[in-house]
């Protein structure tokens, strides 16, 4: 029943995602956040610009920053259970892997050493983060693709991520969670902080060592063999204390000393990740999408034209600058023939030779 449900949480927050991703490519009258400022890890990528009073990478906002700090702070006392049971992508693979119950056998070495692989995609991209000031990881990101399906863009921006997605979810109809193990950054991240974490799963002392709860570890955990299990890998999924088979319950999910049941636990995490979302963008200090125009930062009399995202059409970013949108066309040297529902970073495509990083960058309005 457990697995059942939690399986019902993730298809929800699957769904959730999917639907914030496709207003964000086809927006209307709200405009949604872009996949990498609702990432945990685009705050990471951002940290040494935020740190040095530079300006936020494109893509990212303050909030993203909240949206990282939050989920440290939820690591430390939770462990990894945002990849257990609330990453979207997470949960993409876990369905892909009900397609077939055959697993395939990776060799035990080889496995070690492949784990490692995520730390050093962790490194690579938020040192490339810090080096090069922009989202380097992003074209070679599977969720960034995943997120632009309906896109135009799949293709000549994500192609490469695209590929990495379609390789990681036939994997994932064989090896379960294939990303999380050996390539996810973000699990990388969470799985180090998680090593102190008090969310841990423990076996009582006379346990019959049945071997019942390493089984249906999707992180393929032996957690028979272990009397606490501290891994950096563990996602905090509960599918190992559902599946003990004894009526004393020889493995149990202890926070602070106290036995959790594991559907608790799941709904706890879940309730207080999203709920602490909630409380924080109440307080004004969860903005990851482009402000409304009374949030704008201004300088004296005058509205920076850095502010403008690629993902506006032009009658947004008229709005957004606050002027009319002749005006705006004028100013941004757009084509009168270029239709006003276009992206700006679409512009180009109307108007060889126009970029909107260049123009956007070159211009304040008073």
């Amino acid at each position: 029943m457990v697995k059942y449900i939690r399986l019902i949480i993730l298809g929800f927050i699957l769904a959730g995602a999917m639907f914030v991703h496709y207003q964000h490519i086809f927006p209307k009258e709200i405009m949604y956040p872009s996949v990498h400022s609702i990432c945990p890890l685009g705050g990471l990528e951002n940290l040494w610009a935020w740190m040095s009073g530079q300006r936020n990478l494109q893509r990212i906002f303050s909030g993203t920053m909240t949206l990282f700090f939050f989920s440290v702070g939820f690591a430390l006392v939770f462990g990894r259970a945002f990849c257990g049971n609330i990453c979207p992508l997470g949960a993409l693979q876990e369905f892909f892997g009900k397609i077939t119950k055959k697993r395939l056998a990776i060799p035990q070495k080889a496995d070690a050493v492949l784990r490692y692989t995520k730390y050093l995609v962790l490194i690579v991209i938020t040192l490339m983060a810090w080096i090069t000031a922009r989202l380097w990881i992003r074209y070679f990101d599977p969720w960034a693709a995943f997120a632009h399906l309906f896109s135009d863009e799949l293709l000549s921006q994500f192609l490469v991520g695209f590929i990495i997605l379609l390789m990681t979810l036939a994997a994932s109809i064989f090896i379960d969670r294939f990303f999380c193990k050996y390539l996810c950054p973000t699990g990388a991240l969470l799985g180090l902080i998680s090593k102190i974490s008090p969310a841990k799963i423990k076996r009582n002392i006379g346990c019959i060592a049945c071997g019942s709860c390493s089984k249906p570890c999707p992180m393929n955990i032996k957690v028979s063999a272990l009397e606490t299990v501290n891994s950096a890998e563990c996602i905090k999924c509960g599918q190992c204390v559902s599946a003990c088979p004894t009526e004393k319950n020889d493995l149990r999910i202890a926070l602070f000393g106290k036995t959790i049941k594991p559907l608790a636990f799941v709904i706890i995490t879940v309730l207080l990740f999203f709920g602490g979302l909630f409380a924080l963008h109440k307080a004004g200090m969860l903005q990851v999408g482009p402000p409304s125009l009374e949030w704008v930062p201004r300088t004296g009399n005058f509205l920076r034209i850095n502010q403008l995202r690629g993902s506006m059409r032009i009658d947004q970013g008229a709005q957004f600058v606050g002027m009319e949108l002749s005006h705006f066309y004028t100013l941004m040297e757009i084509p009168a023939a270029v239709p006003q529902e276009t992206r700006l970073r679409d512009v180009g495509q109307f108007a060889p030779g126009w970029r909107f990083e260049a123009i956007r960058d070159s211009r304040v309005v008073e």
